[in-house]
């Protein structure tokens, strides 16, 4: 028979005595802490005018601070809170702190807790928030301002109420091809009909429960009271189905969600704004293709006259030119309409097109060029003297495309109909609008977004866009850029999944991208088995 390890036996006795347990924590919940004119104490510092917004007063300060009234959370379930904040003050720190109670006597004795961006802390019933600025450099510079300040709370379900904590079965193609995942079930008590969403006590109060997410820990509670939780399973909230709180029935509901990775996933990106404006998503350079989306006609200018003769010059025609001309006609001889000749030029003159050539009236006008033709209409005395001469400016029609998805970087080449020219073509790389003069075409522009070439950068904006940079296994998309340095893609996505966009750039470049364990990791492939 084999000897246990020593190890062995120590991990096998570690758990002895050790009672399973489960945790479940709903969030996020906007926490009011009471910001607003006249509200809290103001140390140097003003009520921003709108939520979430806190300035400094006028001048040279080295400390400013705010302090929020005393709030009540509106759960006694809400055991945990996060802080964010945007900072606008270069020249000092910022930094928030908390302090919470059991009951509104004991706060004023609790110390403040200076709290992290983002990273979770403990939440009494009675809570309180102070904001610092401190550490001033000031050399002049505007009052600053931090914005969008919140709180978001977590609430603990209690382990009571949780009768069955589910499966958790999640699987994900390595090219993520395929999804194959399992929603998860939490299975609730309702017996206080606290799942009831007209109930007072309803969990979800603030917002939609589709907005919110759930984390669900596992773990061992040891003979001396601690519990070391692991998290094994973090989803988005679906629904709450299988409701049931009446006379011979079970009270309870079911709390379905969905892995929050593989739900995260099928978001899109480049969708259209708010507006119905395309914003596709883009990086590198990319060949687009230009959508017309405005027609400046063809414009003729009013005649000017130069010359002692008393005959008008009116234009006819709809002018059919490829770029702007400016007609010169200069009178040869004098005479009347009908009588005098001319000649007419479209390079001021340099040359003429044809010469003496007999002035004629609205019944008979004389063609030019491009669609147009001219007439004269007499006047009081001698129509033309010789040298009179009339000037008039053609402008070709102008066709307006946008290539969408800017400001770009810059747009590196223009095609019309497969064929690169600049000429007759203005473009504007800030807006993305492309101006062809003289004709319609088929328009093609290689932009050039930004700097981000490498597949391994745009899978992981990709991956941020949808709010899972977080998930992100930085060493493996570090190695797998480092093995890979010489791969250079451009990319466009407009309104599809970001599964799908991953799988596009997967597809032409040879990675493997795969989740372990609520980690997204990526590995290049370079010929081995």
């Amino acid at each position: 028979m084999r000897q246990a390890s020593p190890q062995f036996i120590q991990e096998e006795a570690r758990l002895r005595g050790g009672r399973p347990r489960v945790k479940a924590i709903i969030y996020p919940f906007d926490l009011d802490y009471g910001l607003g004119p006249g509200l809290g104490v103001f140390e140097n510092t003003v009520f921003g005018g709108e939520p979430g917004k806190i300035a400094l007063a006028a001048g040279y300060l080295e400390y400013a601070a705010w302090t929020s009234p005393v709030r009540q959370a509106f759960s006694p379930f809400l055991t945990g809170v996060a802080v964010y904040w945007e900072n606008h003050i270069p020249y000092m720190k910022c930094q928030v702190y908390l302090r919470s109670a059991a009951n509104e006597a004991e706060l004023g004795a609790a110390p403040f807790q200076q709290l992290a961006q983002g990273k979770d802390a403990d939440l009494g019933a009675f809570y309180q928030v102070k904001v610092e600025f401190t550490d001033s450099t000031w050399s002049g510079e505007p009052s600053g301002y931090i914005s969008g300040l919140r709180l978001e709370g977590r609430l603990t379900i209690p382990e009571s109420e949780i009768i069955d904590a589910g499966e958790v079965r999640v699987s994900l193609a390595r090219n993520f091809s395929e999804h194959r995942v399992g929603d998860h079930t939490l299975v609730l008590d309702n017996r206080d009909g606290q799942w009831l969403p007209k109930s007072t006590n309803f969990p979800f109060l603030g917002l939609p429960c589709e907005q919110k997410r759930l984390d669900l820990f596992h773990g061992w509670e040891l003979p001396d009271g601690t519990t070391d939780w692991l998290l094994l399973y973090r989803g988005v909230v679906e629904r709450l189905e299988g409701m049931a709180h009446g006379w011979r029935e079970k009270h309870r509901v079911s709390l379905q969600s969905r892995d929050r990775i593989a739900h995260c996933l099928q978001k899109r990106i480049g969708a259209p704004g708010a507006g119905g404006d395309r914003q596709p998503f883009m990086r590198g350079m990319y060949l687009a293709r230009g959508e017309l989306v405005h027609t400046t006609p063809a414009q003729v200018g009013a005649p000017v006259k130069t010359g002692s003769g008393s005959a008008a010059l009116q234009v006819l025609g709809t002018y059919t030119g490829q770029r702007d001309q400016t007609y010169l006609l200069e009178v040869e001889t004098s005479g009347e309409v009908g009588e005098a000749a001319f000649r007419w030029s479209t390079n001021l003159g340099q040359s003429w097109r044809e010469t003496g050539i007999a002035t004629a009236g609205a019944e008979d006008p004389v063609e030019l060029s491009e669609g147009l033709a001219v007439f004269w209409e007499s006047g009081i005395g001698v129509d033309f003297e010789a040298g009179d001469c009339f000037r008039f400016q053609a402008t070709a029609p102008v066709y307006h495309y946008k290539v969408f998805g800017g400001p770009f970087t810059r747009i590196a080449s223009v095609l019309l109909n497969g064929e690169e020219t600049w000429e007759g073509v203005a473009a504007d790389a800030a807006t993305g609008e492309i101006l062809v003069t003289g004709q319609s075409a088929m328009v093609e522009a290689r932009v050039v977004k930004d700097a981000t070439t490498h597949p391994v950068d745009i899978i992981s904006d990709i991956l941020a866009e949808v709010g899972l940079e977080e998930v992100m296994n930085a060493d493996s998309f570090s190695l797998a850029k480092s093995l890979t340095p010489d791969y250079a893609v451009g990319a466009c996505f407009e309104n599809i999944t970001a599964a799908q966009a991953i799988r596009e750039v997967v597809r032409r470049t040879l990675y493997d991208l795969w989740v372990d364990f609520g980690e997204i990791k990526i590995r290049a492939y370079l010929g081995e088995d």
